[in-house]
């Protein structure tokens, strides 16, 4: 089920969405922590929400509305998200 996003010019990146599943919990948490951490210019980007379990909780309450981003089937968050490129997860 990964979603191909169209882009133009030389770069093609390798990038799919699917559903995250539990096994993704562990690196979804840390690569929240780090975006969030880092937009809000904390300096300590990782540590961001302390000990809450945002990621793990949201995603047992709702599995199927959680979905991974993968860059070369590694999930991750790009440091710098070209036009049309897929955000690290989101969760309705």
């Amino acid at each position: 089920m990964g979603i191909q996003p169209k882009m133009s010019g030389a770069a093609k990146l390798d990038i799919s969405v699917r559903p995250l599943q539990e096994g993704d919990l562990s690196a979804a948490d840390h690569i929240m922590r780090l975006a969030f951490g880092t937009f809000l210019g904390l300096p300590e980007p990782a540590a961001f929400v302390g000990d809450a379990s945002y990621v793990q909780t949201r995603w047992r309450a709702d599995p199927d509305a959680a979905f991974g981003a993968e860059l070369a089937a590694n999930l991750s968050a790009p440091t710098s998200r070209p036009t049309g490129a897929a955000s690290a997860f989101s969760a309705r």
